[in-house]
């Protein structure tokens, strides 16, 4: 049998615990042994309880936008496809994804500096080797190395920034495409 002992937890919090786990068909001991085992695993391998948020946060985004995961190699040789069959579709379609991701950003958000927080953990989705991010009040910079394995992966990238950042009141001042490297710098209009 396990031991028991008493914590201290706030009265919503546990009004809240209470509740899920009446939902989830739980004991509230259980589920709060869950919960802090999870906590504090996740604390000893050095993640913050700021940095699950934004992860958190940041899986919902992807849900909702209905992001599919494919292998990089597969999702490059898909489009290097489809710009050989009519490229200007394709670079309409991405287009088309940034100001889609744009429109949420603000809808959700209100901005893009209201999620820069999770502009970081872009490094761990895209297969690069180099991801930098720096977002200011009124400036964008991003420099991208190792995105993609090809030059048509990264103008269809280039093609979905250039309308997000159009869509969020940026102006692009800067825009360097090469196979592998995508560099961007924008300002706020306005």
């Amino acid at each position: 049998m396990t031991s028991r002992s008493h914590i201290a937890v706030s009265k919503d919090v546990a009004e809240r615990l209470a509740a899920v786990a009446k939902d989830l068909g739980m004991t509230q001991f259980a589920l709060a042994n869950e919960i802090l085992t999870l906590g504090l695993d996740m604390i000893s391998n050095g993640i913050t309880t700021a940095r699950v948020r934004e992860i958190m946060t940041l899986y919902k985004i992807l849900t909702e936008i209905e992001v599919v995961p494919v292998p990089a190699r597969i999702f490059d040789k898909l489009i290097v496809n489809s710009y050989n069959v009519d490229r200007e579709s394709t670079v309409k379609a991405w287009c088309e994804a940034g100001k889609t991701l744009a429109a949420y950003i603000k809808a959700m958000f209100g901005s893009l500096n209201n999620i820069s927080s999770l502009l970081p953990y872009l490094s761990d989705i895209f297969p690069s080797k180099k991801f930098e991010v720096k977002l200011t009040e009124d400036e964008f910079d991003l420099n991208i190395v190792g995105l993609g394995y090809s030059a048509e992966t990264v103008e269809a990238n280039a093609a979905a920034l250039r309308c997000l950042l159009e869509d969020l009141g940026y102006k692009i001042e800067e825009l360097i495409t090469a196979p592998g490297l995508l560099k961007a710098k924008a300002k706020k209009v306005g």
